[in-house]
């Protein structure tokens, strides 16, 4: 057991990946004593701390996890996998134990010691009305290289299904969708004509030819960093090579 978590070349590997995630100094170890006795006496404060744990026993549990589909599925271990996998489910553990106290999940994916709030903070996700899913996406292109992320959740704020990976732009076919847009300042364009730049008039006329093909579509401001955790994981598809879904 100590050889498949930690005396292996590549899993020493991939602990030095999730410690670097953290901007801490990995040393090898070579038993669960003493890896648990390095985790526990990390020098993070306060929530975070809390937050570090989480996402050491998420990585570990991914291990597992992928040892078993190597043995009895036959699947390849590839170590970027394993990294976002345990990073995902460290994301999502994360959101489940501290449902009272928000965190930039934007920040996750680089930099976790820094993505903390306080419970007072009042911005974050809205809940959809009684009887609703609501499905959060978003996209993001940069230098030519295109990332999308979704999170589909119930009434209780409970995620269903997400998925997060590289993306093609395509027609959304037809539907009825409510769509929540981050800055005021174009939701103005979108709902007065008149508003609308003149530099974006190809742009808008192109919208409003793919609007026309969805059923019914309505427009409303977001609240701020409603969308964050959908955007993380756009971030995070830009940079993988297929596709992640999980839903449950």
């Amino acid at each position: 057991m100590d050889h498949l978590f930690f005396n292996c070349i590549f899993i020493n590997g991939f602990w030095k990946r999730i410690f670097n995630w953290w901007d801490i100094g990995w040393k090898r170890v070579n038993n669960f004593e003493d890896f648990y006795s390095c985790c526990f006496k990390v020098k993070i404060l306060g929530s975070c701390k809390s937050l570090w744990l989480i996402a050491i026993v998420a990585a570990v549990w991914s291990i597992w996890l992928a040892r078993n589909e190597m043995v009895f599925d036959n699947k390849v271990l590839m170590m970027d996998t394993l990294v976002f996998h345990a990073k995902m489910r460290a994301l999502l553990w994360s959101r489940a134990a501290f449902d009272e106290c928000r965190f930039h999940e934007r920040l996750w994916w680089l930099c976790p010691y820094k993505c903390c709030l306080s419970k007072s903070d009042p911005g974050g996700w809205c809940f959809p009305p009684h009887g609703w899913f609501k499905f959060n996406v978003s996209g993001i292109v940069f230098e030519g290289v295109r990332g999308g992320g979704g999170v589909l959740r119930g009434e209780d704020g409970i995620v269903r299904a997400l998925f997060s990976g590289p993306i093609d732009a395509s027609d959304a076919g037809t539907g009825s969708l409510i769509i929540e847009i981050g800055s005021r300042e174009v939701l103005s364009w979108i709902l007065e004509k008149t508003r609308r730049r003149w530099s974006h008039k190809v742009i808008f006329a192109e919208l409003e030819r793919r609007w026309s093909r969805v059923g019914k579509l309505s427009f409303s401001a977001a609240v701020a960093n409603g969308n964050e955790m959908a955007d993380s994981l756009a971030i995070a598809g830009a940079n993988r090579t297929s596709m992640f879904k999980a839903w449950w």
